[in-house]
């Protein structure tokens, strides 16, 4: 649903294989993780119906202290009714770029805390409360107000999970608990502008490292906010660990060793190629060197690789050295990626690095972390006979 992009033949024929059935409770699915239970909800339920022709589907939302869930079935005493079109919805929730409105929303909330008055009846039922007492005016109006409030809350909490978001990465790591930003590290404002171009496109995601170490219900917290922040992205999880628990409708966990190169190409070969790899694995030298040799080439053109944690790269208990320019580290490797970024300026054509076709076409760097991009970086900017005219001068016992 999230590659199709709303085109209608594509979402006829989506519908069509996969069944309306399928597709609302993927819908359902996607729509609870997406969901922030407001503040001062708990206890409120919302009825969500999606429609395909004659079929509907009907869900509740239930909203608790801190969270929201969305159960099959109708909802006994919901304080609003939602509906949608399942076209519609699935172009809204995957909207190719934020600012898709909906065509077929309706929306059927109940204004007072009070039964509504039987057929033709008036108003005149809330005078006669007042009138024997049971209520002033004030509390009638306070009352009223505080349903409407409530109502607004539930309701616009699920509308707002049907769209595509444009919050800030930084929210959602805060929101999800990935150490991006905020405590650690304060990475997400350099993600934030060098994914911005990407994040409504269909991607792959392979973030390495869940989090957690060995505690199976701990961690995820990185995939959930690139789930949230891609919204028609497939996000992947390696770990050494599984990760049971680390569930979503667009998120996929994979046990596996990042330093095992026969792996790597088996996790390539079954989930690649990516639009996005990001290591923050074991920060192990080794490791980030392995990782990048192997899966590097799996990332499609245009699309980036991430090393997060460079740290390490001075720490010998991650495999780093204490002094500054040292072979074997992380940073090394990245030095090593500068040079690689200018290959086709290399005197010594017998060189390996002109064979290789996988290169980075930019290095930034940034404090613990460097995004390197994989592109074109063969422009042949310097021409032939002026290299050759270096490579004379560079020999021995040439002339000056």
């Amino acid at each position: 649903m999230a590659v199709t992009g709303g085109w209608a033949k594509d979402l006829d024929r989506l519908i069509a294989t996969a069944g309306s059935a399928v597709l609302a409770d993927l819908l359902a699915a996607e729509i609870q993780h997406r969901l922030a239970a407001p503040h001062g909800a708990a206890g409120t339920a919302v009825s969500l119906t999606i429609s395909h022709g004659n079929c509907q589907y009907a869900y509740q939302v239930m909203f608790k202290e801190d969270q929201a869930a969305v159960t099959a079935g109708p909802s006994a005493e919901p304080v609003a009714t939602i509906s949608y079109d399942l076209t519609d919805l699935i172009r809204l929730l995957y909207a190719p770029h934020p600012g898709y409105a909906s065509t077929s929303r309706e929306v059927d909330a109940k204004t007072w805390p009070w039964p509504e008055p039987a057929d033709g009846a008036t108003g005149d039922q809330f005078q006669e409360m007042v009138r024997r007492g049971e209520a002033t005016r004030e509390e009638l109006s306070r009352l009223g107000r505080e349903r409407l409030g409530l109502i607004a809350k539930a309701v616009h909490a699920v509308i707002a999970a049907c769209e595509v978001s444009a919050c800030p990465l930084s929210d959602l790591a805060v929101q999800y608990g990935s150490d991006k930003w905020g405590s650690l590290h304060w990475y997400t404002q350099h993600y934030q502008r060098h994914f911005a171009d990407v994040r409504y496109d269909p991607i792959r995601i392979l973030e390495i490292g869940i989090g957690g170490y060995g505690h199976d219900s701990i961690g995820g917290g990185s995939l959930y906010m690139w789930q949230q922040f891609f919204p028609r992205a497939l996000v992947y999880g390696l770990d050494i660990y599984p990760k049971p628990a680390v569930t979503g409708p667009r998120i996929r966990t994979i046990v596996g060793d990042q330093n095992d190169p026969a792996f790597l190409a088996e996790l390539a070969a079954d989930a690649g190629p990516f639009d996005i790899i990001i290591d923050d694995g074991s920060h192990i030298n080794e490791h980030i060197s392995t990782s990048f040799t192997h899966l590097f080439p799996h990332v499609r053109p245009g699309g980036w690789y991430v090393i997060e944690d460079l740290h390490t790269a001075y720490w010998p208990a991650f495999g780093g050295n204490a002094l500054p320019g040292a072979a074997g580290t992380s940073v090394a490797l990245l030095k090593e990626q500068l040079d690689r970024l200018h290959h086709e300026e290399y005197l010594d054509a017998g060189h390996p690095d002109l064979t290789n076709p996988s290169h980075p076409s930019e290095v930034l760097m940034y404090h613990n972390i460097a995004f390197l991009r994989k592109g074109n970086n063969r422009e042949a900017g310097i021409p032939a006979w002026i290299k050759n005219q270096a490579s004379r001068r560079a020999a021995p016992g040439s002339s000056h």
